[in-house]
């Protein structure tokens, strides 16, 4: 039994907050640079971005686009600390 062909899809996600990803599509990628400049004026409007994945499926490729976020989160003191800081907040006590 064979996997079916790997191809290129473009997973569509927001950071709500520093510790948090909420992939909202996944979808095939532009098929033009027209096109691919307008999908990426859009996503860029509504506080989007998108990982560029080669999976066999959208499913695939959203679980790939989940680790590689956090993978980025981890190995970067930087974003790391902001989610550290942000889930300390979460448990301030509010007066």
């Amino acid at each position: 039994m064979t996997s079916p062909p790997a191809r290129q899809w473009w997973v569509i996600y927001r950071e709500p907050n520093p510790a948090q990803i909420d992939v909202v599509a996944v979808e095939t990628p532009p098929e033009d640079d027209a096109a691919h400049d307008k999908r990426c004026a859009e996503l860029e409007a509504s506080g989007q971005a998108a990982y560029v994945v080669t999976a066999p499926d959208e499913d695939v490729a959203g679980d790939i686009a989940l680790r590689v976020w956090s993978e980025e989160l981890v190995n970067s003191p930087t974003r790391l600390a902001a989610a550290d800081a942000y889930l300390a907040s979460l448990n301030q006590p509010t007066d």
